[in-house]
């Protein structure tokens, strides 16, 4: 069919402020006299342990901060502004049940004076206690432990306790400190902290601040480390992150073979690359390094890791393979270089990498215009699961600001040679979803593509009929036998595409997975290329370039896009293939998410509609606690003719975040599809209804059944946990008794961002489609 460019999805006139859901529960019923004493105890006690520290170092500048650790009822919830009346700022909120708290009055007035309020007498006429909606949660009021501040690499070592750390090992550690806004108090704790450092013959190396996280890297003894531990101004302490990297494979070609080649033009897309470096001077590379630097500028700009120049050629290329198919090679875009780390695979240890990631997006981003970025290096040291890294928080902040497509690896399994031998190879794929499989960070990062990796063949060649010794475990389309798994953070769908990064198989002989061999690689450039020019090679690594190619062809095609939009038709153009159903499919139907998330991404569907397959989209932006209604025009053909109909729903935003609060997300975001309704009725459902209104309706909001609301793939609650939610309706029968009008109504909720944004950018985007190829693009194109 003719290709037609997508239509824009019609807003319909009117923006209501949204049925807000309700509220926390508050705490348990409490005896306030008994209840407000022991607090008022405990918070004596933590304000004459502040006064002795600082009694402790005469010769330091006293600190005017107590740091409280809040621990609440499950279900108990404590209001930003109420801490703020009571002279307390949120720190950090840790699980259900703990909120770390500052105050800049050492003494805690505000909250001695209301706590011994609330042990007192009830006022005449008054329910309850005083201030009973804050300390009526409250179950007491402590400190952190040393143990409280453990890391969870530092724990998967084997130092879940102070008491587990040697006085003697050398430790490299990053040492978070309390974000606090005010200067004066961030230098004095870590002038703290330097100061211990120093006084058992440790090193600062570095500090780094950037939204939300202000990190010290630490060289320092066992004896050392246990004191920072002790120490109130730190908030975490834990092992740096170190890159995960794919074995070398290899293949053979020379000069004399290679076809000329045709350099993207100057003005084309510029793709950034952060990984190992770059063989700028590699003859498939000619004319398509715009630039290359390091970070820090010590490590130089080439590949000796031979790692990025194979992952720059699939961003720069798309399919190496298919390329020297043709008689002239034709890279389709630019590339730029950043080397973050050194000849053995590890970052700068003077530097966190917090700090090291923003300087090298800033850089591609500021001086060689790049708005696409890959980050094929995963950190084997932190799983997805818990608090979102650091580096994952560096990531969103900066896909915020500067508006950036970022594409990340999964991460590779590591050697699981053994275990197929112990258990045998029926256990693939199902170890892929084991806990100790799951994503590694940065993959916790919600605005960035998290790429997984599916297999492009079984892994076999044609030599291999006569060897019954070697045995594949995958066929095409299945999941790499080494890609790792979601779910993401909150148990939100990551990856979110997927992309083919190769395969292994088992030789019985050597007991053992491998995949050095072709046909188990994708083809791609080999960084020695006076050995050979190109090689095969097998990795997560090389599936995300695939996906970063994707989005720099959808950014040439859409030019002034966002990256919202860009991310929005990502997931528009999202499939999975049937073999990967087949294969990993049991009874909850939910296991492709995580092994693939969304899908592949066709890059076509996403560019662009066609006369049987229509796209609406628009970019827009919603005030907070709000929502927006969308038209969705339906033909009668699409209603009516044999056979199955798909509506898919694509939305990407990029909210404010945070590590540090319970709720990552500052503002969440979703949509739902209304079928059978008028658009006045669904203004009305979604609204808010004040008191009045709802006393002359007889005490209800207007509402109405769940069969008007279409019920799409996956569930609301898996889509809403991340920021791309693609949802897909599917109907094999007659739909014409719900009309010609479907609505989207898309809204916004503010979490604990709402006080500091007035609203939140996005992108959405509809695919309608029918399989038995109806026309539909003129019909929706007049009513659009």
């Amino acid at each position: 069919m003719a290709r037609r460019p997508h239509l824009t999805l019609r807003r319909l006139d009117g923006e209501l402020e949204r049925r807000k859901r309700p509220g926390f529960g508050g705490g348990p019923q409490r005896d306030n006299r008994a209840h407000g004493g022991q607090l008022l105890q405990q918070l004596t006690e933590i304000v004459q342990r502040a006064a002795q520290r600082n009694a402790d170092e005469p010769d330091v500048a006293p600190d005017p901060t107590v740091i409280l650790r809040i621990n609440t009822s499950d279900g108990g919830y404590l209001a930003e502004d109420a801490l703020e009346n009571s002279g307390l700022q949120i720190l950090e909120q840790r699980g259900n049940q703990a909120t770390i708290v500052i105050s800049t009055d050492p003494q805690l007035r505000v909250l001695q004076q209301r706590t011994t309020q609330y042990a007192g007498p009830i006022p005449a006429g008054q329910k309850g206690a005083r201030h009973a909606g804050i300390l009526g949660v409250v179950d007491s009021f402590d400190e952190l432990e040393p143990d409280d501040r453990i890391g969870t690499a530092l724990v998967r070592h084997g130092f879940a306790t102070a008491e587990d750390i040697d006085n003697d090992t050398e430790f490299l550690v990053d040492v978070e400190l309390w974000d606090i806004d005010d200067r004066l108090v961030r230098e004095l704790h870590l002038n703290r902290v330097e100061r211990k450092v120093q006084e058992y013959d440790g090193e600062l190396l570095s500090q780094y601040r950037g939204a939300g996280i202000f990190i010290a890297r630490v060289r320092i003894s066992g004896i050392g480390l246990r004191e920072l531990l002790a120490l109130k101004e730190v908030a975490w302490i834990d092992l740096p992150p170190v890159p995960d990297f794919a074995p070398d494979e290899g293949a053979e070609m020379t000069v004399d073979d290679l076809p000329p080649i045709d350099a993207p033009p100057p003005g084309s897309i510029c793709v950034g690359i952060i990984d190992s470096g770059i063989i700028a001077s590699h003859p498939m590379l000619a004319g398509v390094v715009a630039g290359a630097f390091g970070v820090p500028e010590r490590l130089g700009s080439d590949d000796e890791r031979r790692h990025g120049t194979a992952v720059a050629a699939l961003a720069a290329y798309g399919s190496v393979a298919e390329q020297i198919q043709h008689d002239r090679l034709r890279p389709r875009f630019r590339i730029a270089s950043a080397k973050v780390v050194d000849a053995r695979g590890r970052f700068d240890e003077d530097r966190t990498v917090a700090d090291i990631i923003e300087e090298a997006i800033r850089r591609l981003h500021d001086e060689f215009g790049c708005r696409v970025i890959n980050i094929s290096l995963a950190d084997i040291e932190h799983l997805v699961g818990g608090r979102p890294s650091n580096w994952a928080m560096t990531l969103d902040n900066l896909v915020r600001e500067l508006g950036v497509i970022v594409t990340l690896s999964a991460g590779n399994i590591g050697e699981i040679s053994q275990r197929l031998k112990d258990e045998g190879l029926g256990i693939y794929p199902n170890y892929l979803l084991k806990e100790e499989n799951r994503l590694y960070e940065p993959a916790s990062s919600v605005s960035s593509l998290v790429v997984g990796s599916l297999a492009h063949g079984n892994g076999l060649m044609p030599d291999d009929i006569h060897d019954v010794d070697i045995v594949p475990i995958t066929d095409a389309h299945h999941p790499s036998p080494f890609s790792r798994s979601g779910p993401g953070f909150n148990d939100g769908i990551k990856p979110d595409v997927a992309e083919y990064g190769g395969t292994a198989v088992w030789s019985g002989f050597n007991a053992r997975l491998f995949a050095d061999r072709e046909s188990c690689g994708v083809l791609t450039l080999n960084p020695n290329y006076l050995q050979s020019l190109m090689e095969y090679r097998h990795g997560t690594s090389f599936a995300a370039p695939a996906a970063a190619f994707k989005a720099a062809a959808l950014l040439e095609e859409f030019p002034n896009a966002s990256a919202n939009f860009i991310r929005a038709l990502m997931g528009l153009g999202t499939d999975h293939p049937e073999d990967l159903l087949d294969r990993v499919t049991s009874a909850n139907g939910r296991e492709h998410f995580r092994y693939a998330g969304y899908g592949v991404s066709d890059l076509n569907l996403a560019i662009a509609s066609e006369d049987g397959r229509v796209v609406m989209a628009v970019e827009d932006s919603l005030l907070v606690d709000r929502f927006a209604v969308y038209q969705v025009p339906i033909p009668t053909d699409f209603q009516t003719a044999r056979g199955t109909r798909h509506i898919k729903v694509s939305l990407a935003f990029d909210p404010p975040v945070r590590n540090s609060r319970k709720e990552y997300l500052g503002i969440k975001m979703g949509y739902q599809l209304v079928r059978g309704k008028s658009a006045a009725e669904v203004f009305e459902r979604f609204r808010k209804w004040e008191a009045d209104e709802k006393e002359d309706a007889g005490g209800e909001a207007y509402t109405f059944e769940n069969r008007y609301l279409c019920d799409l793939t996956p569930n609301l609650t898996m889509r809403e946990a991340g920021t791309l939610q693609v949802g897909t309706y599917i109907r094999k029968r007659d739909m014409s008794g719900y009309g010609d009008n479907y609505y989207l109504v898309v809204k916004c909720e503010g979490k604990w961002a709402a006080n500091l944004v007035d609203q939140q950018t996005f992108a959405v985007a509809v695919e309608l489609w029918h399989e038995a190829l109806v026309e539909l693009y003129q019909e929706v194109a007049l009513r659009a």
